[in-house]
């Protein structure tokens, strides 16, 4: 792809060694991102379009959440989209860079990264943690429940991770093993694998299923 001649300034956020956050200014041609052209090292891990309102002040901005080590990114980052590829010139930029309504799309797009994004998830949580904590419960949602040797799921939608926050705090896990059972409603006993954060233990408080392209909020099912 041909890539445009003239960088496009970023404002670069690390919210934690080697995960970074890179927002910048949509082209009228409202490019897709489709992963990082150069240089080597840096991997895009998700992406999400803000501000695309006919109102909105700042115009439409994109969001990627970026794996990768500071260094490589000091020379700037190509980045190759559906339509040609976008020179970028990051410059740092604090956490308050990001709006609210930024904030939530950023984390609805963390949620739905997959396993591959989980540990990108824990660096970059501290910009969406209320974001997440305020999305909702469908009346229809799944239930997590904590039975003899681990948690178990209803239905038969089987997770690739668990975001949960228990007593402890926040943390996520990765489903190894899902074994469904279907006396009466089809439940599933999950095998976790901690990622980040709090163990898995105990009854959480808020907790979602994490998925290839998607995520559900779960209600919590105490007896």
């Amino acid at each position: 792809m041909r890539e445009e001649t003239a960088p496009v300034s970023g404002q670069l956020v690390e919210a934690a060694p080697g995960a970074y956050l890179l927002r910048f200014p949509l082209p009228p041609s409202l490019p897709i991102p489709l992963h990082v052209a150069s240089p080597e090292g840096v991997r895009l891990v998700t992406w999400a379009l803000a501000g695309l309102d006919a109102d909105a002040a700042d115009g439409p901005v994109c969001l990627l959440a970026l794996e990768a080590d500071g260094a490589a990114l000091r020379g700037g980052v190509s980045v190759a989209t559906h339509f040609r590829d976008l020179a970028l010139r990051p410059e740092p930029a604090p956490a308050d860079a990001l709006s609210a309504a930024e904030r939530a799309l950023l984390a609805r797009a963390l949620l739905s990264a997959g396993t591959s994004g989980l540990g990108t998830l824990g660096a970059l949580f501290g910009l969406v943690e209320r974001s997440v904590a305020a999305l909702p419960v469908a009346d229809d949602a799944p239930d997590l429940a904590d039975e003899a040797g681990g948690w178990s799921l209803g239905g038969t939608a089987i997770p690739l991770g668990l975001l949960f926050r228990t007593g402890a705090g926040w943390g996520c896990a990765r489903v190894t093993r899902s074994a469904l059972r279907f006396a009466g409603h089809p439940r599933q006993h999950l095998t976790l694998e901690p990622v980040w954060g709090a163990a898995p233990a105990g009854l959480p408080e808020r907790s979602f299923a994490l998925y290839a392209h998607g995520f559900t909020a779960l209600t919590t099912r105490t007896s």
